[in-house]
């Protein structure tokens, strides 16, 4: 592993220098190295957004360790990239603007990069499905390698010259169409221009004429027309208009009473700020809070939806500091979220954004009408945010005014919310990783809100056959307890769970002693008062897998070390070991051989006999044995092993709590220990 890391640094310098060359800005990336944000700059990019890296300082830049290299889009590179995140948008845009696909191509981990040369000065945004790559922005770029993932050219076309008038038609085509045409809610139209009668006319007979009244006096509100103006236009429309075959006939004054209650429904606003409304995910939430160790972002999210900000709305800065003002949420702090260091994840904006000059309802090239703006900002839908934290959606938990005043309030209310609903079942440090905190925050947190703790331990009594899982005490152990387990004497003694205390126990003849757990505490925060202490009966087998999980002393060694020291045993015995030869068939690869493709290899081989009757070697990996099964013949195919049995369980152990299946891995090595 360690070759393969010198030559792609290696590789990543030299072609550094190649692009520099070129005339391009490249950069590291930190790669594997920050695998939570691996997209981020490795260095200070801010010099390079306007020159372009000597050799000299290529060799600094990437003297450390790093898997990536990005290259700084705009007029320093004369680079414009579209970063396509959705194949269905770049296989459309490929039949709308077939002129422009057949450029350089990176394909990515989502989808596709598309390089362009231009003079032209572009903001760098977002639109549906991807991102314009343009000032003040990078893009990753081949051969980087970013967890299995390595970025490689499709297209080796030379990348397409783009004029003023082809910047033009591809921002068109992303945005005209997509524009919105509201500002917080606002609309940018005079409210003369909107003619809700006539829209009221076209509606009503494909929707229905009470959803066509609701829908068109919505329209008007959000015009900031009054409720006596919208009744203007709407009701004689509406009285008007003729019903659907079959329905009830309405005398004129009935009609006009029963748009006078849609009306009125449609300007009815329920304060959130007052009674709560259902933020974001959760999931959401706590993702933010752990990856940014702020929570800015969050609760200026929260803050949205209290404020009755529809999805895909657009504001401008302004106007969201203004909303910060009202929430508790100060200028920085929203700046923070919205341009500063908190405003993006893994290389991509959590909250959309658009460089215009004039935003109105004709779209981005449209009249020169409306207010001007020089940065508009969209409100993200959930299923937006879902894809850029890379998170599963959940439930949401529902937030007041109050708990988005402050980050303390808000971390408070998340973990308040979070035991009210579950009760959990956990430790403290699980709950102090969800809002990235530490687990004295969260003691201080659990007092203030007055939640209830029943700490759990399981029991076991101590015979010999349970002292035989107890650890040894080493030289090497820095401590002389054993945390997380215990031993208990028959007068309440409390000894540390080490082995010759165990048989000091039982040579005494006290019966009555026992092994204790400390399991996960429960939290509560309603119902019924609950016992301080909480005991339960365990068997040996759980016994046996809790120690191996919580023997974190250096002289007993852990549950890795164990692993380890088993691999190692095999290795060392290979030499006076033989090799034991198990048949195998097309049902028993999967339980003989490990998925890990060394992991079976290093202790044995395949072997099978072919028609001359020579012995045939290949590696022990699962492909190569369905293969050689059907070469072969079924119980023809044998796997040498050099190691015993238990050697073969302690390697699939390995294999199964690398692959994060804990119980499978435990109770493989269990057998083994046993």
């Amino acid at each position: 592993m360690k070759i393969s890391e010198d030559l792609l640094q290696k590789t990543l310098m030299e072609r550094a220098k190649t692009l520099a060359r070129a005339g391009y800005s490249p950069i590291p990336v930190q790669g594997n190295n920050a695998p939570s944000e691996p997209k981020r700059p490795a260095v200070s990019w801010r010099k390079f957004q306007r020159r372009i890296a000597t050799d000299a300082e290529i060799d600094l830049l990437f003297k450390e360790k790093v898997t990536a290299l990005g290259i700084v889009c705009g007029r320093v590179s004369k680079l414009l990239v579209i970063d396509f995140d959705d194949v269905l948008r770049y296989q459309r845009f490929c039949r709308h603007l077939p002129q422009f696909a057949n450029t350089y191509t990176v394909k990515t981990k989502r989808g596709f990069h598309l390089y362009f040369r231009t003079m032209e000065k572009v903001p760098s945004h977002q639109f549906d499905g991807g991102d314009v790559k343009a000032e003040r922005s990078y893009v990753v770029a081949p051969p980087s390698a970013i967890g299995n993932f390595v970025y490689r050219c499709i297209n080796k076309n030379a990348k397409r010259e783009l004029l003023k008038h082809d910047v033009d038609q591809l921002l068109n085509y992303f945005h005209v169409k997509s524009a919105g045409h509201v500002i917080a809610g606002r609309p940018i139209r005079e409210r003369e221009d909107v003619d809700l009668g006539r829209l009221y006319r076209r509606l009503a007979p494909r929707m229905g004429r009470n959803n066509a009244l609701y829908r068109v006096a919505s329209i008007g509100r959000e015009a900031n027309m009054s409720k006596a103006e919208v009744e203007k236009q709407l009701l004689q429309a509406h009285g008007e208009m003729p019903g659907h075959h079959g329905h009830k006939k309405e005398s004129l004054a009935e009609r006009w009473q029963e748009g006078m209650r849609t009306i009125a429904s449609a300007f009815v606003r329920v304060s959130g700020a007052q009674h709560g409304k259902v933020g974001i995910a959760n999931s959401i939430r706590e993702q933010l809070l752990k990856a940014q160790r702020s929570t800015v972002v969050a609760r200026l999210l929260d803050i949205f939806v209290l404020a009755g900000w529809q999805v895909d709305t657009y504001f401008s800065l302004k106007e969201a500091e203004k909303l910060g003002e009202r929430f508790g949420l100060n200028r920085k702090s929203v700046m923070q979220a919205l341009t500063g260091d908190h405003s993006s994840y893994d290389g991509r904006h959590i909250i959309s954004r658009r460089y215009v000059e004039y935003l109105d309802i004709e779209g981005l090239k449209g009249p020169r009408r409306g207010r001007p703006v020089e940065l508009a900002f969209q409100v993200p839908s959930v299923s937006r945010l879902l894809s850029v934290l890379n998170v599963r959606r959940s439930p949401s938990d529902v937030m007041r005014i109050e708990d988005v005043s402050s980050a303390k309030a808000y971390r408070m209310a998340v973990h308040r919310e979070y035991v009210r609903r579950l009760s959990p079942r956990s430790s403290l440090a699980l709950l102090a990783a969800r809002l990235g905190l530490n687990e004295r925050t969260i003691r201080r947190y659990n007092r203030a809100l007055d939640v209830q703790l029943t700490a759990c331990v399981g029991r076991l009594k101590l015979t010999r056959e349970a002292l035989d899982w107890l650890p040894k005490r080493g030289w090497l152990a820095r401590s002389n307890s054993t945390k997380g387990f215990w031993l208990e004497a028959h007068d309440g003694r409390r000894l540390p769970a080490w082995r010759h205390l165990g048989s000091r126990l039982l040579k005494a003849a006290e019966g009555d002693a026992q092994i204790c757990v400390r399991h996960a505490s429960v939290f509560s925060l309603e119902g019924e008062a609950r016992a301080p202490l909480q005991f339960e009966e365990l068997s040996l087998r759980q016994v046996a897998r809790l120690l191996l999980l919580r023997s974190g002393a250096e002289g007993s060694g852990g549950l890795r070390s164990r692993l380890n020291e088993a691999v190692e045993a095999a290795r060392k015995r290979a030499a006076v070991l033989r090799y034991q030869r198990t048949p195998l068939s097309f049902e028993s690869v999967d339980a003989r051989i490990a998925e890990d493709k060394v992991a079976e290899t290093i202790n044995g081989y395949l072997c099978a006999r072919d028609e001359a009757g020579l012995e045939v070697r290949r590696p022990a990996r699962r492909g190569i044995a369905y293969r050689m099964l059907k070469e072969f013949g079924n119980g023809n195919v044998y796997l040498a092993l050099r190691s015993a049995y238990k050697d073969v369980l302690a390697s699939l152990a390995r294999h199964a709590l690398r692959a994060g299946d804990g119980d499978q891995g435990l109770d493989l090595l269990t057998q083994t220990m046993a």
